[in-house]
């Protein structure tokens, strides 16, 4: 196993890393596929992971049936049928996984492979029709490489910004993929990514080294309000939220003390609620933790100077990059990191020294508490970030822990912000989903359903027999889309002992319907223009698309033959 974590980290984690200097997406592609099949080869679980975890196309459902008490859009419903304070979702969201957590993680990796998992989604998404790369230029001379992702429609929805981890560049690298199908395929909402200051791109156009929420959440401020005041679709904006990944989750809980000290001139705050996923609070000792691991310490060491030598010849500091100068010691690796950042802030003509660095780098240090609508959520078995100096200081805050404004989701799986992978798809999107939309009362103003009949035949169903899932299939350039129908039979053998939502082969059967798209389009149903599209879509509607009896009820759990397709007023 410690073969397995180390070349998951090399794989996974870093993966953006060791491709950053490459063009094209089939050089990442390349060097993920040769990270599977290093750990296959030495893995002791050899082939068994090698054929479970090839390169997948989430389809935006969990890996299992769920049980209708458990169902994320049951979740969703809950939460969204009136208005919820910030206080009143962290309750309800902590109850969720508290009684259903086990269940919706049962047929899920769990750690390590939880992050295997999460890093093979195949979704080439700037082949989406509606995403596009750009750059962010803002007032003090910064140029933000990013990617935006715009509905089809001009309709003024949330727009929520997310800022990717260590290393990240505005690419198709594994975290960009994952939280923009939650967020965009999965969500009702328009999303701009960012690239990290760590990343190559970034780098390249700016010819700096920063490591740390202290400059980078202010600079995301900074960016929420270019795109407020000065971006060509700000007219599509309703409200503003941030998100970030790892690194990314520094900045945004920096950026949300940045988003509280700096208002905008009307008086309103930049950004209307914060999301820090899995994220770093505290930095120094993050990384004296994260390099002194035996495992994961030297790979880190490698990557972190071969990140910074690739870029040496643009930064401001390149001289303090050549190779005489790197560390050859993974324990000197801090200090390194804490120097060429405060260098190149001298460099620009702001003091600094790497005490005061590191200083400036842990929100602890912050003289007030946030006040901006923040979630942060993070996995107890974190193998990057550490919890226990991270999301579990903040949790067990005496202020944090009373605070309505602030709360801390932290749950026992996703290891470094795989929760897709640990959970399934649709209930991190839901997760994500619903703490945007409890905080975007313009976009949902009232709780609203469009419904619309199953007028498509439907094979009589006996009393032996009950709905377990139902799925949508779209396919680019057709006028028409698969609905199949997953029917689980009590009376098959042991079928009855071993119950609807642990059972596969035998008690279960399929049932396939292909229906005209145009017949949805009440829906928001659409001829997908190419197979990302397609992917996307079937996403989309597997997520929003809730199967219920004629009385409202849920289709899941009863016999019903005769039953309704219901969409929430906010996705249309």
């Amino acid at each position: 196993m410690r073969k397995l974590a180390f070349n998951f980290v090399l794989g996974v984690f870093f993966v953006s890393t060791v491709t950053q200097a490459q063009s094209g997406v089939e050089k990442a592609d390349g060097v993920e596929a040769q990270f599977l099949s290093e750990v296959a080869t030495q893995s002791d679980d050899g082939e068994d992971i090698k054929t479970g975890f090839l390169e997948t196309i989430p389809d935006g459902l969990n890996s299992k049936d769920i049980s209708p008490g458990c169902d994320p859009k049951l979740f969703e419903d809950n939460v969204l049928s009136k208005k919820r304070t910030s206080a009143e979702y962290f309750t309800l969201v902590k109850n969720y996984f508290k009684n259903c957590e086990s269940e919706l993680s049962e047929s899920n990796p769990k750690g390590v492979l939880a992050l295997l998992s999460y890093a093979k989604y195949k979704y080439p998404f700037l082949q989406h029709p509606q995403v596009k790369e750009f750059t962010i230029p803002l007032e003090n001379g910064v140029q933000v490489p990013a990617i935006m992702a715009l509905k089809q429609d001009p309709t003024p929805r949330p727009l929520v910004v997310v800022k990717c981890g260590t290393f990240c560049s505005a690419e198709e690298s594994p975290s960009m993929k994952a939280y923009l199908m939650s967020l965009f395929d999965q969500g009702p909402f328009n999303v701009v990514l960012l690239a990290s200051q760590t990343g190559l791109d970034y780098m390249a156009l700016n010819h700096v080294v920063n490591l740390g929420g202290y400059s980078e959440g202010y600079e995301t401020l900074l960016v929420g309000q270019y795109l407020r005041n000065k971006w060509a679709y700000r007219d599509r904006i309703s409200s503003l939220h941030m998100m970030g990944i790892s690194l990314g989750g520094n900045a945004a809980v920096f950026g949300a003390a940045y988003n509280d000290q700096y208002p905008m001139t009307d008086g309103s705050k930049t950004f209307t609620t914060v999301t820090a996923i899995c994220p770093v609070l505290s930095l120094k000792p993050t990384l004296e933790h994260l390099y002194g691991s035996t495992i994961i310490g030297p790979i880190f060491a490698k990557l972190t100077k071969e990140q910074f030598v690739d870029a040496r010849l643009s930064l401001n500091v390149g001289d303090l990059l050549a190779d005489s100068q790197l560390p050859s010691k993974k324990a000197d690796m801090v200090d390194f990191i804490g120097n060429l950042a405060s260098t190149s802030l001298q460099r620009r003509g702001i003091a600094s020294t790497t005490p005061d660095y590191f200083k400036s780098n842990n929100i602890w240090n912050w003289p007030a508490k946030i006040q901006t609508p923040m979630l942060v959520w993070a996995a107890k078995n974190d193998i990057i970030v550490n919890n226990k100096i991270n999301a579990y200081v903040m949790e067990h805050d005496d202020y944090y822990e009373k605070s309505s404004n602030v709360g801390v989701l932290n749950i026992s799986y996703g290891s470094h912000c795989g929760f897709q992978g640990a959970y399934s798809p649709i209930a991190a999107a839901a997760v994500l989903k619903t703490w945007v939309l409890t905080h975007s009362p313009e976009f949902t103003p009232s709780y609203k359903q469009t419904t619309v009949p199953w007028t498509f035949g439907f094979e009589k169903m006996y009393s032996v027999q009950s709905h377990v899932g139902q799925k949508f299939e779209f396919t680019a350039g057709s006028n028409d889309v698969k609905v199949s129908f997953r029917i689980f039979n009590w009376s098959g053998a042991n079928c009855y002992d071993v119950g609807p939502y642990s059972s596969t082969g035998q008690c279960v059967t399929t049932k396939t319907y292909t229906v005209p798209v145009s017949s949805l389009a009440l829906l928001g149903a659409r001829v997908p223009r190419n197979a990302v599209e397609a992917q996307a879509i079937s996403r989309e509607f597997n997520t929003k698309v809730e199967f219920r009896t004629k009385d409202q009820k849920p289709l899941d759990g009863s016999s019903d033959g005769d039953f309704v397709m219901t969409v929430r007023s906010m996705y249309q």
